[in-house]
């Protein structure tokens, strides 16, 4: 597969990847490809309320509780994530309904604490991928673009944008970039079970761009289809998780994943420091 990197040194057994955080963290940042000389904008999207068919057929007590269940989430763990990273994204695009400015009154001061610079799309009865670049208005077009897809009760580690800043990426063509190794965090338990696989919701997509109608974005096609449809695929290693999902009451799909594989990891400080969970 093009385009792909790895550190000069082998990958070490699972069992021991948690002792060696620290050190790794500092090897990756190292064994990068060559950074590119024009480097790609990076969008982080997060769709929080955005419209979906399930809504419906529901009440609006249901509604309003769903979406306070949200916002605690979104606080307690995906905004420390990204507030953690020292590389941020140019632009963290959140996606809300087109009448929701309860919401965004509510997501502001959250977002604030981030050290990011975002920007709010509302639902304009246009997709995902338009709807994300649109709302980024000064772009400098043409240049490369990476969107990333992160749920509103994810967390990613706290390099995870600055090895995509500096990835090799091919001349021509689109790419998808996949961080094959992350976990699952059990709050209840207090325990990340390890979790790997190339297609999962965490990946980012590579575009050279002319103007926001022409991309496709990483909403393009399902996290589990989106590499048939794709011409290159970037897979950088890493020594430990560069992502985690939150299982908890609403996520049974990753409940499930935590029933198939029963693996941990022994050093829980060492990653909630990675993703930034620390007290």
């Amino acid at each position: 597969r093009s385009g792909s990197w790895s550190p000069a040194a082998p990958r070490p057994p699972l069992q021991a990847a948690s002792q060696s955080l620290h050190r790794s963290q500092r090897r990756c940042r190292l064994s990068h490809a060559p950074a590119m000389a024009n480097r790609p904008i990076l969008i982080l999207a997060t769709r929080f309320s955005w419209p979906h068919p399930i809504w419906e057929t529901r009440s609006q007590e249901e509604y309003a509780q769903w979406i306070e269940e949200r916002l605690h989430l979104f606080e307690h763990y995906t905004a420390r994530s990204i507030a953690n990273c020292y590389s941020k994204p140019d632009y963290w695009v959140v996606l809300i309904g087109s009448h929701h400015d309860h919401i965004r009154a509510r997501l502001e001061p959250i977002l604030k604490g981030t050290g990011c610079r975002t920007v709010f799309a509302p639902y304009i009865g246009v997709g995902l991928g338009l709807s994300t670049m649109l709302a980024c208005e000064d772009i400098p077009y043409p240049c490369p673009v990476v969107t990333t897809n992160l749920d509103a009760d994810d967390l990613v580690a706290t390099d995870f944008f600055d090895v995509l800043r500096h990835l090799e990426y091919p001349p021509s063509g689109n790419a998808t970039v996949s961080f094959a190794s992350g976990c699952n965090y059990m709050p209840k338990e207090n325990i990340y079970y390890h979790s790997s696989y190339p297609n999962n919701p965490f990946l980012s997509l590579y575009e050279d761009l002319r103007g926001a109608h022409e991309a496709q974005t990483i909403f393009f096609r399902m996290h589990t289809e989106i590499s048939d449809h794709v011409r290159h695929h970037i897979t950088p290693r890493s020594y430990y998780p560069m992502w985690a999902s939150v299982v908890h009451g609403g996520n049974l799909a990753n409940l499930s994943l935590i029933e198939t594989n029963r693996l941990s990891f022994r050093e829980t400080e060492a990653l909630h420091q990675r993703f930034g969970l620390l007290p």
